[in-house]
């Protein structure tokens, strides 16, 4: 059976400040880190070689369960290309901001959660993100609700669901220019 190319395609495909960061984010890491001696070999091919990998780590206890380590290093990987690149777009501040959100609601803390919703709702209606301000709006309807229960009434729910079909309109709409132009571009 032939080898995967998968994790030599991804380790290939690395900037050189991407792999500095993957090294040094895994240097943090106590212990010893067989998929750090596997990356620095993957790295150093040129034509992905599967079997001479396990001939370089045949002394190696872990070469027994390769594929494993492989796919535990293919996971370590993207998980530092998603930290490296968390900053980069506004997808992906909106995506960090609703999990803060998350662990703020989780925790009970209801004020400072309220404090990210509507920061971040800002960014989403600046930026034209109606998926984000859609589901941010599912957000502060929750906070409404514990807001009534801890019997504070300083905002009407009716506002936010007029404001929901608001945002349900536009994804409507959105949707309906995507569908035109996937039409357009498969006649021609």
């Amino acid at each position: 059976m032939k080898a995967s190319t998968e994790l030599f395609d991804l380790v290939q495909s690395l900037t050189k400040s991407e792999k500095r960061f993957f090294k040094l984010t895994s240097s943090l890491q106590s212990g010893e880190k067989n998929y750090l001696k596997i990356f620095d070999h993957i790295e150093k091919q040129k034509v992905y070689d599967e079997d001479l990998l396990k001939h370089e780590f045949r002394n190696e206890t872990f070469v027994k369960h390769f594929p494993s380590e492989k796919n535990h290093l293919y996971k370590l990987i993207l998980k530092s290309l998603r930290s490296f690149h968390s900053d980069k777009t506004i997808s992906s501040i909106l995506k960090q901001e609703v999990k803060n959100i998350e662990i703020l609601y989780r925790k009970a803390l209801f004020a400072e959660c309220n404090k990210f919703v509507t920061r971040a709702k800002k960014q989403a209606i600046m930026h034209e993100k109606f998926y984000y301000w859609f589901e941010l709006l599912g957000w502060e309807k929750l906070l409404l609700e514990e807001a009534y229960e801890a019997g504070k009434f300083d905002r009407n729910l009716d506002e936010l669901i007029i404001e929901e079909q608001e945002v349900i309109n536009k994804l409507r709409n959105l949707a309906e220019y995507q569908m035109l132009y996937s039409r357009i571009n498969y006649l021609y």
